[in-house]
């Protein structure tokens, strides 16, 4: 009876650290309508120490129907889908949780395509190309305030707003985050600080902050010097 009662007792603690350590982890959803890929991403996430996958989905509107009142910390969603678009689940989810991060996961790497991303609310947007143990870090750092691009994604936003980015005499200082990049965007479409504020889920102070970073990289001291030295083409 003893040993019944000490088994008993071993698999309840058991049962309890591991649903610990479940809680612990941050909760991730995934849209993604490749039957391959997806398959591959649920493999590695569903062994993750550090996500706990809640459920998936092969569209947009797949996604809407499964998302009860689960808490997703984490939206990781292709954008070319059929129906609804993968920039309009950045947008719903936005919208429905301002504190889920939505990543985009793509093959496309078109400046529109990133540009409406990060416009819908998106703190990524990441080749397919990814190694997934890379993916996962910066998932993560998404979670811990950042932004993150695939490497070949980021030089070409860049060089969107920076067209000199490739000549030699271009400095270091020149070359903007994402999320400054992002900032730059909104003001050239004609935000105010306190719309860019609430558009990207931040506070005005932060806003400014990012502004001061911008005007000290660049040398400039105003919106009309910054929105006039990096005019989009037409």
């Amino acid at each position: 009876m003893g040993k019944l009662i000490g088994a008993s007792l071993t698999f309840a603690n058991a049962w309890d650290e591991k649903r610990r350590m479940k809680s612990d982890k941050s909760t991730l959803a995934i849209i993604e309508d490749k039957r391959v890929i997806l398959d591959s991403l649920t493999a590695f996430f569903e062994v993750s120490e550090r996500f706990d996958l809640i459920f998936t989905a092969d569209s947009v509107e797949q996604f809407i129907e499964r998302w009860n009142d689960q808490r997703i910390d984490l939206l990781l969603c292709d954008i070319g889908l059929p129906g609804k678009s993968g920039i309009e689940a950045a947008w719903y989810a936005k919208r429905r949780s301002s504190t889920t991060q939505v990543v985009m996961y793509t093959v496309f790497d078109d400046k529109d395509a990133i540009f409406q991303a990060l416009c819908a609310g998106a703190s990524g947007y990441l080749l397919k190309n990814t190694p997934l143990p890379q993916m996962e870090d910066l998932l993560v750092e998404v979670l811990n305030g950042g932004s993150v691009m695939s490497p070949h994604v980021a030089r070409m936003v860049i060089g969107h707003f920076n067209p000199h980015l490739d000549k030699p005499y271009t400095s270091d200082a020149e070359r903007l985050t994402p999320r400054e990049i992002e900032i730059v965007s909104l003001l050239q479409d004609g935000l105010s600080y306190k719309q860019v504020a609430e558009q990207i889920h931040i506070s005005v102070d932060t806003v400014k902050y990012h502004i001061r970073n911008i005007y000290g990289k660049l040398q400039i001291n105003s919106r009309a010097e910054l929105i006039s030295r990096y005019q989009r083409p037409t």
